[in-house]
């Protein structure tokens, strides 16, 4: 009696997931090709992020994308850092801890204002950003940002959503969600799209 009880109260949780999307672009044809289309995770910074939304705390919003990478000659056998809940490995570790000396990550502004895409019963539920890796684009903090012409490339492998509470410094950037993915090489004849959506469900 009280499993079907349990069945039958309605929950009242807010649902938010997310879903994001990697094009190369041909920088002088705009040819373009999806090469990662993966869900992401939403960090327990994440709900805290929402909690300052709805109460109006100053820059509390999604306003950067880091992109995790590998600057090495050969990718092989490399196995990316655990991505959980509770944010235990870092981004500000790369390029410290033992084993992570050869990773980086970019802190990449949104490129456009956020849009949003409406579902059934709901109103623009979906919101989307956007970043872009181009030639200009530079590390800000680890292993040095290099194309595939050099003898290192560098093997993006993960991305992630950011908050900077304090666009001037970095450390009070508060991370939203994060994923990862197979590495891609970076090819300078490309610009790397990526847009990311969270959907919010009552």
């Amino acid at each position: 009696m009280s499993q079907e009880l349990a069945i039958n109260i309605p929950k009242n949780n807010l649902d938010y997931s997310g879903f994001f999307k990697v094009w190369k672009v041909h920088k002088k044809t705009g040819q373009r090709e999806l090469v990662v289309d993966k869900k992401n995770m939403i960090l327990y910074q994440g709900a805290d992020l929402l909690a300052y939304a709805l109460a109006g705390v100053k820059n509390a919003k999604i306003s950067h994308m880091y992109v995790g990478y590998k600057t090495t000659a050969d990718i092989t056998g490399f196995v990316p850092p655990t991505i959980d809940k509770e944010y235990s490995n870092k981004f500000t570790d790369y390029d410290n801890a033992s084993g992570l000396e050869d990773l980086g990550y970019l802190r990449l502004p949104l490129a456009f204002t956020p849009s949003y895409l409406s579902t059934t019963d709901y109103e623009n539920n979906t919101v989307v950003f956007t970043a872009v890796v181009s030639t200009n684009t530079s590390a800000f903090d680890g292993a040095d940002f290099f194309d595939s012409g050099n003898a290192t490339p560098s093997h993006l492998f993960e991305v992630a959503l950011v908050a900077a509470l304090s666009p001037s410094n970095a450390t009070g950037d508060k991370i939203f969600s994060r994923a990862n993915f197979e590495p891609i090489v970076y090819d300078s004849n490309y610009n790397l799209t990526i847009a990311w959506g969270i959907q919010f469900l009552a």
